[in-house]
């Protein structure tokens, strides 16, 4: 049993300040744990803290984590656990940290929070909420796609409104704009990010989180990421860069199709990256190594848009998001979109039975036939496959590449790429490039498919390593 400690944010006193200014570092001693005084910068409010600093790049990029000795008490379940597969130990996200710490980070500052349904606590209670009990108010509450409670599936409200539950002034970044005006971040001094991400580049927000952190370094607004597990982990990046000419709101982010990190790596990499000049923190996860299956669900998961409603959707969701692309339903407005998918005019007996001979390690197939009420296909029977997941084997990339081959093959007359207004195909624009489109038609090999972009995936991986916080 962890002991159980508790801080409240306070400013340094004057006395203290003036001893800092002199290049001193006071250390306060409570039980196993340390108050930490930070040293003054321009870049940081001064403020108590137990948390433990990291920096780089003279202080411009620094990573704050939360020492074990200062984990809180965490009570015994009762009874057996309901999911066994969850592990014992502990884990804090960064606004669980950020909560322990009694928001001392934020006080006294003037920030704009982007957010969404995602941004709870390990009890499932709404980081806003927690904020404006403990006296800390969000200047401007910004929303990504699906909005700031999760359920749209259609662009946001242009112009900032008035939330009514919380009274807070909200902003969509899924409307007509992408990006805040100028105007909208007149006075903010800070950008607070604590969003639960999918990281695959077509996923969106990945694209506002970069827009966000060119205008932040642009406006001279620094920023803090609240960190959150990677729900692919277990994955090395996979898939090839995004090419110039395709560069869009699906294919923004400069990574591989699959690129596996979590927001606070991605932004620091991005930072050094892209914005010399951004100046940006983040709160490590505690209690979170990267090879970590069960760490969404330890970290109380919530769905992160209406069509991901689990963790079994979410590990699908890379290998075959680029049927969107094509003449196929991915079973949204169904009980398990991207698990099934499928259309009226497909063989499923005849393509499961093929899939399956294939061998494909860690997932299981077989067939289903559902309804969807949304999306393509709507009201009409599908004949598909679900596609269950059931190990670190499971390669998502090559299961979705894998059944898009077939389908062609067994449906050369049925199935079919769809183009956009621009005359591009969709699949090239989600894939960030012609090349996955090109070996399907060309029906090429999974390994010569592979070929196309290995070299590009694994020179990522070496070039992020060093941003790699877990």
């Amino acid at each position: 049993m962890r002991p159980n400690h508790r801080t409240n944010g306070r400013l340094i006193p004057g006395a203290v300040l003036q001893a800092l200014a002199a290049g001193l570092l006071v250390w306060f001693s409570t039980s196993c744990c340390s108050v930490n005084l930070l040293e003054i910068d321009p870049f940081l409010s001064d403020i108590v803290t137990r948390l433990e600093l990291e920096s780089r790049q003279e202080g411009r990029i620094r990573t704050y984590r939360l020492p074990d000795c200062c984990w809180p008490e965490t009570p015994e379940a009762e009874g057996e656990q309901l999911l066994p597969v969850r592990s014992r130990q502990p884990l804090y996200t960064g606004l669980d940290i950020l909560a322990l710490e009694d928001f001392a980070l934020l006080r006294h500052r003037s920030f704009a929070l982007l957010t969404n349904a995602t941004g709870r606590d390990r009890s499932l209670t709404s980081g806003l909420d927690l904020m404006l009990a403990a006296g800390v108010r969000p200047r401007l509450v910004l929303e990504p796609e699906h909005g700031l409670y999760g359920y749209l599936d259609a662009p946001g409200a242009d112009g900032i409104r008035l939330d009514p539950r919380r009274g807070l002034r909200v902003l969509s970044l899924y409307s007509s704009r992408r990006v805040p005006d100028v105007s909208h971040l007149v006075d903010i001094d800070l950008l607070v990010v604590d969003i639960q991400n999918l990281p695959v580049r077509c996923y969106t927000y990945v694209s506002t989180l970069t827009y966000l952190l060119e205008l932040a370094a642009a406006q001279n607004i620094e920023v803090l990421v609240l960190d959150r597990p990677n729900p692919y982990g277990f994955w090395h990046a996979q898939g090839s860069m995004v090419r110039e000419d395709y560069r869009s709101f699906v294919a923004e982010a400069p990574v591989p199709f699959l690129y596996s990190m979590t927001p606070g790596e991605y932004s620091q990499f991005v930072a050094d990256l892209l914005f010399p000049d951004l100046r940006i923190s983040t709160i490590a996860v505690a209690g979170y190594r990267r090879q970590d299956l069960d760490a969404p669900l330890r970290a109380s998961w919530i769905n992160p848009s209406p069509n991901i409603p689990g963790l079994e959707s979410a590990l699908v969701y890379p290998g075959v998001v680029l049927y969107e692309g094509t003449n196929f339903s991915l079973g949204r407005g169904t009980t398990r979109p991207f698990i099934y998918s499928g259309a009226p005019w497909l063989n499923s007996a005849l393509v499961a039975e093929q899939l399956r001979a294939l061998q494909l390690p860690g997932v299981e197939i077989t067939e289903v036939s559902f309804q969807p009420s949304a999306s393509l296909y709507q009201g009409q029977i599908c004949h598909g496959i679900q596609i269950n997941p059931v190990s670190t084997r499971f390669d998502t990339l090559r299961t979705g590449y894998e059944y898009m081959r077939l389908v062609r093959r067994l449906h050369p007359d049925q199935f079919r790429f769809l183009m956009q207004s621009d005359g591009r195909p969709r699949i090239d624009v989600l894939w960030g490039g012609p090349g996955y489109r090109e070996a399907i038609q060309a029906d090429l090999s999974y390994e010569d498919f592979r070929a196309t972009w290995s070299d590009q995936a694994a020179a990522f991986e070496e070039l992020t390593a060093p941003y790699r916080l877990y």
